[in-house]
């Protein structure tokens, strides 16, 4: 590569020109323009670590975009002869990934003396002539397009799917050879052994393993575990060294291993550890240039090894192949028949998939989100709903596209559109659309007003659906029907039936009546309190405690806040920019509604919420009151919780030890706030969570039964990582305490124990930990503790929720029914969709009693807003008071 200084204002690449060269940016930043309607508008910038003008080296068309120096810039160089064999400069400019790995800022303890000179290990070797029991044939009937073995020598192409974070226009080696000059290696394996390792790789919380192996088919999948070898690795062993040129890829069976990375001078520091199903290697392979990290073993360790030639051969050459099917399949689209081939590249590159069962929704009617889709396999029919019912209107197969309205406008969705026997979705979003395939804008719009004319038809059919019903005879002319559409109902005969109440629910409406008016006449009860104002909060939110809520009602909001309130529909809508460790942007939506106890129920809700922001920290609580002061107690623990917790000589420090103080102060101002506003809580309290993000780790602490799920919403990596358990008084641990303090635990129905004080029936409680509950000795407040690093690019999420949620939907049924629907709708659909799942939950159990629901949900590493500089949004509806 050779270097080239350019001046503010020079274009160095010029839409539709033909294309000979690439550049690395070392310092400065280009913008990135396309003429869109005759138009040229920016579309991206670009800045040091970047590269651009490899589209043209890569699939041989004209340039695609524009690009001009906004100030002076120095580049590195690359020609396209040199281009496929020389990509060590690019990979040296990507972000600090070490061997796939970032350094989070608390692991940056320094290395042992000896792992500074772990001394380089001899060259890998491979088992003996592995057998070579696996022909790639044309008799065996495969697919060629998807069959790497088959593929001819080509181009080396973008992964086919663009992972969050990952730096675009970073090109690797070409593939070598064909079938006829390579044959996939095959080592022998137990069937325990094969089985174990298919197992480690489908299961890892490596996000990196799911994003190299997750789009392979099944043949190449049994192929790369045909080629993969297990390799001994001796306590202080370095498996691989820093500067030293990679050969093998790695995945952990068993052991754990340090990474060690060194800059300059400096002594190398730990930066990551890693146990069995993480991978690393993968740098040095994909990209040809020397290891970024040293990688020891703490003690005896065994990997799973995959060499160079098998990983480029299988891993490599089937996203190459993935993506020519990908642009194949897009050429055969009416729809796209005026893009050039330079655009179906690009919109491949970008394109998302989903898979449908039979009759799943893949849109439903009156959601809101910016995706339209191209039904790649499969078929599907569109229906709008109505007082009738739902009614079909139109049918699509192979290759047809819906959900433009939605994309083009940002309106709600007007119809309905459900997989017709098992569907695979190709989907894309409005701002890549924008940015991409701007020139179909217009020939999308000549098609918006469709829906309004199904509309027309669907009550004219339903209107002579009626008639025919009034006919009779052979000789009567046959009527035009519209076909009306049975949509099959959520299967709840699973649903357990438990026996539901609290202490202090049984109480008559009019005590519970009197109790409640009697708190709104005391400000200190129901006001926000000045003294637990946290002052380093950019963003300050919990709910309130107001009179008259009935069922389904959202919570009123107590928001301070440094940022701007904007609007998204019903919603309120705040936005900021924060330090983070993450690639990508932080959406949150939270609701919280009333429930009911009965229809005369006249207890505020007495669910609540927090969401803080200090510093580059977010925490998020929820607190489920229970008890006739239920919603007293929640509501000043959402102040007390948050305030302690940043005033801990050991926040951002020790997190465990910061949470625990806080919980346990929490407790302490409860208590004495209680006693002097004569609010007794012997059988009142509150269950708390509380999450805590810092930079990339994740720390959750937690009393009760409000409950955490850690999930990955990443499509090939779709998952629940943790959720909490109950503290329940059955628990052994928990029993134990409670008993030895002198509390009695007591089985009143079959799998249901409660807490009494000793030869009473007073006072009945369910959570051997919580807040408040001062009646039995032996309930504790002090939380559950877990903490889970977060690699820069992983797509978690999490719902923090009160019981509401989580009585009739366990942790990985909740993970199994919201990452889809997050994928492809964002939180706020999404929280509104496992609310109404847990209603009719309720309903089909306990008939009209149904607790508060409270969900809050994050949702890390999604796609930030088109044109915004916020990484973080956030919404929540405000309580309407009932129309008089």
């Amino acid at each position: 590569m050779r270097e080239k200084v350019v001046e503010s204002g020079t274009r160095l690449i010029q839409q539709g020109d033909e294309g000979e060269v690439m550049w690395v940016i070392e310092e400065g930043e280009l913008e990135c323009f396309k003429t869109i309607g005759g138009e040229e508008k920016s579309v991206k910038k670009c800045c040091r670590g970047d590269v651009f003008g490899e589209l043209a080296l890569l699939y041989n068309c004209r340039r695609a975009a524009s690009v001009v120096a906004s100030q002076k810039c120095v580049l590195w160089e690359l020609d396209r002869e040199t281009f496929k064999a020389i990509c060590y400069e690019a990979a040296q400019k990507a972000p600090p990934e070490y061997e796939g790995f970032s350094a989070p800022a608390a692991a940056s303890s320094a290395a042992p003396a000896a792992a500074a000179a772990a001394p380089a290990p001899e060259a890998t070797e491979a088992p003996d002539s592995p057998k070579e029991a696996r022909q790639s044939s044309k008799e065996d009937g495969a697919d060629s397009d998807s069959d790497p073995g088959d593929t001819a020598e080509s181009v080396p192409i973008q992964q086919v799917k663009r992972p969050v974070g990952r730096r675009t226009g970073v090109s690797a080696e070409a593939t070598k050879g064909g079938e006829d000059s390579w044959t996939p290696p095959v080592y022998e394996k137990t069937p325990e052994e094969r089985a174990s390792l298919s197992e480690i790789i489908k299961s890892s919380r490596d996000s990196k393993i799911h994003m190299l192996f997750g789009t392979v088919n099944q043949k190449t999948f049994e192929m790369i575990l045909d080629a993969m070898f297990i390799k001994k690795i001796g306590k202080g062993e370095a498996v691989i060294s820093q500067g030293e040129e990679g050969d093998y890829f790695y995945i952990v069976k068993k052991g754990q291993f340090d990474i060690f990375v060194k800059k300059g001078d400096d002594p190398p520091k730990k930066v990551f550890q890693c146990g069995p199903g993480f991978a690393f290697g993968e740098m040095a392979l994909l990209y040809t240039c020397p290891r970024t990290a040293t990688i020891t073993a703490q003690d005896e360790s065994e990997v799973w090894s995959l060499d160079r030639t098998a990983f480029r051969n299988l891993v490599v050459r089937s996203a190459e192949a993935q993506f020519k099917e990908s642009c194949s399949f897009l050429n055969s689209c009416d729809i796209f028949a005026t893009l050039t081939q330079d655009q179906i590249c690009s919109l491949a590159e970008v394109l998302e998939e989903e898979e449908f069962d039979d009759d799943e929704a893949i849109v439903e009617q009156g959601e809101k989100d910016d995706k339209m889709f191209i039904l790649r396999t499969g078929q599907a029919v569109a229906c709008i709903g109505g007082e009738k019912g739902e009614i079909e209107v139109k049918q699509y197969a192979k290759g047809e596209y819906f959900g433009e309205i939605a994309l083009l406008s940002g309106q709600p969705r007007k119809a309905s559109v459900y997989a017709v026997g098992k569907a695979t979705c190709f989907y894309i979003t409005r701002s890549t659309f924008r940015r991409i395939l701007g020139p179909l804008q217009s020939f999308l719009e000549k098609n918006m007003d469709k829906y309004a004319k199904y509309q027309d038809a669907m009550k004219e059919g339903v209107n002579e659906e009626e008639d025919t019903t009034k006919k009779e005879g052979p000789s009567e002319k046959k009527q035009k029907t519209v076909r009306k559409r049975e949509k099959k109902g959520e299967d709840l005969a699973k649903v357990e039936k438990k026996v539901v109440s609290e202490a202090g629910a049984d109480a008559p409406a009019e005590t519970l009546a009197d109790k409640v008016a009697q708190d709104f006449k005391n400000p200190a009860l129901v006001t926000p309190s000045d003294a637990h104002v946290v002052s380093d909060a950019s963003m300050m939110m919990f709910g309130g405690v107001v009179p008259g809520q009935k069922f389904t009602m959202d919570k009123h909001i107590h928001c301070r806040t440094k940022f701007e309130k904007g609007q998204r529909g019903d919603e309120d809508l705040y936005t900021w920019q924060a330090a983070t460790k993450l690639k990508q942007a932080t959406e949150i939506a939270v609701l919280c509604q009333k429930g009911q106890k009965s229809a005369s129920d006249p207890t505020p809700n007495q669910d609540n919420f927090f969401v803080h922001h200090v510093g580059a920290v977010t925490m998020y609580g929820v607190c489920d009151g229970h008890g006739p002061f239920g919603h007293l107690v929640s509501f000043r623990l959402v102040q007390t919780l948050p305030y302690f917790l940043t005033n801990s000589e050991h926040f951002g420090k020790n997190w465990e030890e910061a949470l625990q103080e806080a919980f346990g102060k929490a407790q302490e101002d409860l208590e004495t706030f209680c006693r002097e506003q004569n609010i007794n809580i012997e059988a009142s309290g509150a269950a708390g969570s509380c999450l805590v993000l810092e930079e990339q780790t994740v720390h959750i602490a937690f009393i009760g039964d409000a409950r955490i799920m850690l999930g990955s919403w990443n499509r090939r990596d779709s998952r629940m990582i943790f959720c909490t358990k109950d503290h329940k008084p059955e628990l052994p641990e928990e029993k134990a305490r409670l008993e030895a303090e002198g509390s009695e635990v007591r089985e009143v129905d079959e799998g249901s124990w409660r807490i009494y004080l000793k030869g009473s029936n007073f006072p009945g409680l369910t959570m051997s930990r919580a807040f408040g509950d001062t009646a039995c000795a032996g309930i504790s407040r002090v939380p559950e503790y877990h903490k889970f690093l977060m690699q820069p690019n992983d797509q978690w999420y999490a719902i923090v929720a009160s019981d509401g949620i989580w009585e009739f939907i366990e942790g990985e049924e909740c993970c199994s029914l919201t990452s889809k629907k997050l994928r492809l709708k964002g939180p706020r659909e999404t929280v509104e969709f496992i609310t109404t799942a847990s209603r009719k939950r309720w309903a089909h159990v306990c008939g009209d009693y149904c607790d508060d629901i409270t969900a809050l949900l994050v949702q890390w590493n999604t796609t930030p807003p088109e044109g915004g500089t916020s990484n973080h949004m956030m919404t929540v509806r405000q309580f309407q008071p009932p129309s008089s």
